[in-house]
């Protein structure tokens, strides 16, 4: 009767192991299957963001244009389009963090556009904070 009992325990125990790698195999299998859509939505957005950041550099170069015409008349940049650009460079900067897998956060518009509070979260940071102005001598 023991003999029977330690049979029944063995098979018990086998039973419970063969159920428990059946769930890990269900479970990586799933796993797999949602790594790929994840997979495929993140190509999607790397095409999406690449367009969207080819178009937002040509945008930030014809600002610089612009910056330099009022610079060549006035004399002085404009204060406004300076703020503008700063914006632009920080949300290209988070587009290609986002593109070389730096962040996993997507940019605008799949978050707020802060970029102009972040600018004055960061004042302590010098590349952000660029006080220094552009004159012409005459």
């Amino acid at each position: 009767m023991t003999n029977e009992k330690h049979n029944d325990e063995a098979i018990e125990v086998e039973v419970e192991v063969v159920e428990s790698n059946d769930t890990k195999n269900n479970k990586a299998s799933h796993k797999e299957k949602g790594d790929h859509s994840e997979i495929f939505s993140r190509i999607f957005y790397t095409i999406l963001f690449s367009f969207i950041g080819w178009v937002t550099l040509w945008v930030f170069t014809f600002v610089v244009l612009i910056q330099f015409g009022f610079l060549l008349i006035t004399g002085q940049v404009n204060k406004n389009l300076k703020g503008f650009n700063k914006e632009i460079g920080l949300f290209l900067y988070d587009m290609i963090k986002y593109l070389s897998f730096q962040s996993d956060v997507k940019p605008f518009p799949f978050r707020d556009w802060p970029y102009d509070e972040e600018i004055n979260k960061n004042k302590n940071n010098s590349e952000l904070n660029d006080s220094s102005t552009v004159e012409v001598s005459k």
